[in-house]
């Protein structure tokens, strides 16, 4: 069972949905996390497995389970797999069903929101189409005869499955394949009966791109996907944690004309529903994440910027945040870091240059303002934008908070998506304890606010890790040379990213950073770090 599943079950008591549990229910619970991709940083998603036993008081035509989907409903099958859409016009969620033929014994993968996943179990149960005996819930999270299988930072976890270990749930074989990257214990699951093939990918692998790096980097995300899931076999169908192929096409789109590319586009734009519908080699020739070795991706790659778009969960070429994906992974970081750092120093640049007229009113942009609770807690309307923005990757709709709730299990995960992570577990417990003093499971927007502006205000500059991260991204403008940030690393770095710059902005920018010293000087490290500091790429 999912952390996700005890815990809004007991705010929307999801136990009370259920039928009585008893001395013969279900003894597996099975648990797994996913993965995904992002900078070192971030979101921590998790995947479960919820094992049960489908307990069938009297026979019937397989064909009348109303809850299994018709497509995967045949005699000469072992394994059908049914997608349970979650929270659908926001963050496009699936659990999937899996259910065994022969033992009737089934898993629930990633049964986010019970809400959502238990009305149509309870209906099967209801209209005498199955005898469902129990589903383990929050309770019996600590009967000591449960059996729970998962990643090793899963709550509850009684056994981490290996890397190529494999278990079986009847006819079915169950593989945990380690993926990290969203998450340092992610674990996709390949599974097979002998004729047909699927792998749950989580976060990990979506239809078209894949997850955010939170807590990996774009190494383990090549590897992840370009070596342990392209390893699987080609006819193995994909589902994974979420729907985005719609905005994940869109990119590819603009970034290759191959013919599956275009094919995935029309299927998507007709298709509301693409979770099933394709595989390991269908992603090999459509997924640019995985076609990191084609030349015509690493052409178009080395000239591309990523533009931002707004949602939840899924890092692709659509939605990647100021971000250049490469197919040489060093390259990649570099090309990502030059383009937040150039659009930072743009930025900069566009308030109303030294040596030019002030903007009017008609052509200035509007500037961010802080907002009451920013100004009580001293943080700038960028950082206030980045703690909203951390909160929503999160958060989970309830009634009469505007903001939303903040899964309790989610905190540190929010806290290292903005780049303040927790300094040790005791730190973490206190603020856990600050936020949720009830122990409801849940955060509310304002307590988190202020935990986040306490970090922003104790961060330390002056660390080695701080030093060490100014020189790596000032090494990145001058191409790893010695010496100051010159005119001609700038016209460097912008025919890099096709951004058609003017010169003089390209001085001023110079000079804005250097203090009107002279554009031949340049910039020195010093005043970079401060340039980035007053930018908040920093704190």
């Amino acid at each position: 069972m999912s952390r996700a599943v005890a815990r809004i079950g007991k705010r929307h008591d999801t136990g009370a949905m259920m039928p009585r549990l008893d001395d013969k229910a279900s003894r597996l619970i099975r648990s797994c996390s996913v993965t995904a991709h992002p900078p070192s940083t971030g979101l921590d998603i998790y995947t479960y497995l919820l094992m049960y036993r489908l307990a069938i008081s009297r026979p019937f035509p397989r064909q009348k389970i109303g809850f299994l989907s018709s497509a995967l409903v045949a005699a000469t099958r072992a394994m059908h797999i049914q997608s349970i859409p979650m929270w659908e016009g926001s963050s496009n969620n699936y659990a999937y069903l899996v259910v065994d033929d022969k033992s009737k014994d089934a898993v629930i993968v990633d049964p986010a929101n019970p809400p959502e996943v238990a009305p149509i179990l309870k209906d099967a149960i209801q209209a005498g189409k199955i005898n469902l005996t129990a589903i383990k819930l929050l309770a019996e999270l600590g009967n000591p005869k449960l059996d729970i299988i998962g990643g090793k930072d899963c709550e509850g976890v009684t056994k981490t499955p290996g890397h190529g270990e494999t278990f079986k749930l009847g006819d079915i074989t169950f593989k945990g394949v380690h993926t990290p990257c969203h998450t340092q214990d992610s674990i996709c699951f390949f599974v097979e009966d002998g004729k047909d093939k699927a792998v749950f990918t989580g976060d990990t692998l979506f239809i078209g791109g894949c997850g955010r790096f939170f807590e990996g980097n774009a190494e383990e995300m090549h590897e992840a996907l370009n070596k342990r899931l392209a390893a699987l076999p080609d006819d193995t169908v994909v589902y994974p944690g979420h729907e985005y192929t719609k905005a994940n096409v869109k990119f590819a789109a603009s970034v290759s004309q191959r013919d599956a590319v275009q094919k995935l586009h029309s299927f998507a734009e007709n298709n509301k529903v693409t979770t099933g519908k394709f595989t390991i080699g269908d992603e090999k020739e459509h997924n640019v994440f995985m076609r990191v070795e084609d030349p015509e991706i690493q052409k178009q790659t080395e000239q591309l910027q990523v533009k931002s778009r707004n949602g939840v969960g899924a890092l692709s070429f659509a939605d990647a945040k100021s971000t250049i994906v490469t197919t040489t992974i060093y390259r990649d970081i570099n090309h990502r870091d030059c383009v937040q750092v150039l659009s930072v120093l743009s930025s900069q640049a566009q308030m109303p240059p030294k040596r030019k007229a002030p903007a009017t009113s008609a052509t200035a942009a509007p500037k961010a303002r802080q907002s009451k609770l920013a100004k009580e807690h001293n943080v700038t309307a960028q950082e206030e934008g980045e703690i909203r923005e951390a909160f929503s990757l999160f958060a989970e709709p309830m009634d009469g908070e505007k903001h939303g709730v903040l899964p309790i299990d989610d905190v540190k995960s929010a806290l290292i998506a903005l780049g303040v992570p927790p300094s040790s577990h005791a730190e973490l417990k206190e603020f856990i304890s600050i936020l949720d003093p009830e122990n409801d499971g849940y955060a509310t927007f304002e307590p988190f606010f202020a935990i986040c502006a306490l970090k922003f205000h104790t961060r330390e500059h002056d660390s080695d890790a701080h030093r060490a991260e100014v020189e790596e991204a000032f090494r990145l403008f001058t191409n790893g040379q010695d010496g100051p940030i010159t005119l001609a690393h700038l016209r460097r770095v912008a025919a890099v990213l096709k951004e058609d710059v003017d010169e003089e902005l390209l001085k001023d920018m110079i000079l804005e950073a250097n203090g009107g010293v002279g554009v031949a000087r340049g910039v020195g490290v010093e005043e970079f770090d401060g340039v980035m500091k007053s930018a908040g790429v920093w704190r």
